[in-house]
């Protein structure tokens, strides 16, 4: 039955998949493949453009490439370490410790209870995508590395883009030009995070709330949490905590701050009240935590009219748009930087290494060992918590 639910409720997913596997493969002769599952189309598209930006801006250029690499290193010592941190806590099943899960447009969010949308969710990666690559692409450019070719990338479902400059004539440069080419992704990721913040926190929200009253936060349960044990669905609305009112995000929080782990409290919404007994936050054990998300406040117009409802939708689905940005181009910069191979954070690890190091072999036996680790953890984080979840299912059945 719950496979059957899966598929009614995930069919436009499953269509719109489905519908891509099919072009891919009536195309194929069109395509590099690599290993089976990925799929290159190599185009010139975009070159043009990149050697443009490069030749008017490049000062500019080269000046951001400089700080991103700066950026670049301390994101990938960053990242390396929270890796690390995570799967420490989840192989020590500590309190909230959680994995990683791959975000799919039109897919949950393992262990959020999060449904990454289908659409929004195209139109966001897509964005994502064409910022990191061009960025690879103007920076090369704006140091005389020629750009041989653009193009598509599909691996397995999840749609990918590249650029590819002449990597003999970029293996030539200095290894602070080359340092500029790998981080120049990832850092263009972290600016377009505060870009999108800007814009929410100048024009979207101002607007929003000109607009409307707040009467309530939006909240997610996470699976096996107490928010989900209390019974508190998906996109309830939370009204008031202990007794006080609760209308915007702030009020939600002010209410939890003086409440710690192990008390029984009492959350309202429009027509239920919900018990909930809280346990110690992850990041906080003198804190009491619910395992719940927070989406967004419930807004309601002020003056409730066609025009303000339709201007409302466009300046939500913005917001929401902006929020999924933001939230995807941080993590996928920071995982662009953790040494796995093939990532541009590896591709800058090896050339440092190879500075330091002036025995080759010895370089790149530091450098596999630390993309090991990465490997690994990473794989931990993210099937870890499915063995788990399968050990339960397979208990409860036996039992």
């Amino acid at each position: 039955m719950s496979f059957i639910l899966a598929i009614t409720q995930y069919k436009f997913t499953i269509l719109f998949y489905s519908l891509i596997f099919l072009i891919i493969y009536l195309n194929r002769k069109k395509f590099d493949v690599h290993g089976k599952f990925i799929y290159l189309y190599r185009t010139k598209i975009g070159i043009n453009l990149m050697n443009l930006v490069a030749k008017k801006a490049g000062r500019l250029v080269k000046f951001l490439g400089y700080v991103g690499v700066v950026i670049g290193f301390i994101g990938m010592i960053f990242t390396f370490i929270l890796i690390l941190f995570l799967t420490y806590k989840l192989l020590l099943n500590e309190p909230g410790a959680g994995g990683a899960s791959p975000v799919i447009p039109g897919l949950p969010i393992a262990g959020t209870g999060l449904v990454f949308p289908l659409i929004t969710g195209w139109i966001v990666l897509f964005i994502i995508i064409v910022v990191h690559e061009f960025s690879h692409g103007i920076v090369a450019s704006a140091y005389k590395v020629k750009i041989k070719n653009s193009g598509m990338a599909f691996f397995g479902p999840i749609l990918g883009a590249f650029v590819e400059p002449d990597e003999k004539s970029l293996a030539k440069q200095k290894d602070w030009i080359q340092h500029s080419v790998f981080a120049a992704g990832a850092f263009s990721n972290f600016l377009t995070v505060i870009v999108v913040l800007l814009i929410a926190s100048i024009i979207l929200n101002p607007f929003i709330n000109i607009l409307t009253d707040s009467t309530g936060v939006i909240v997610y349960s996470q699976p096996g949490l107490p928010a989900e044990k209390a019974g508190i669905a998906n996109n309830t609305v939370i009204t008031g905590i202990y007794g006080g009112k609760v209308d915007t995000i702030k009020d939600f929080r002010n209410a939890m701050r003086d409440i710690g782990p192990n008390r029984n409290i009492r959350l309202k919404s429009d027509d239920k009240i919900y018990s909930v007994t809280t346990i110690e936050s992850p990041d906080d054990p003198s804190q009491g935590y619910l395992g719940v998300l927070i989406i967004e406040e419930r807004s309601e117009l002020r003056y409730d009219n066609v025009v303000n409802q339709a201007l409302l939708n466009i300046l939500k689905w913005f917001r929401q748009l902006f929020g999924w940005l933001a939230f995807l181009s941080l993590n996928i910069g920071l995982i662009n930087l953790l040494p796995i191979f093939i990532t541009d954070g590896a591709r800058m690890l090896k050339v440092f290494f190879e500075r330091i190091i002036p025995n080759k072999d010895k370089s790149t036996s530091v450098w596999l060992l630390i993309n090991w680790i990465s490997v690994f953890s990473l794989l931990i984080l993210v099937f870890l918590p499915f063995f788990r979840w399968l050990n339960t299912i397979l208990v409860s059945i036996l039992i």
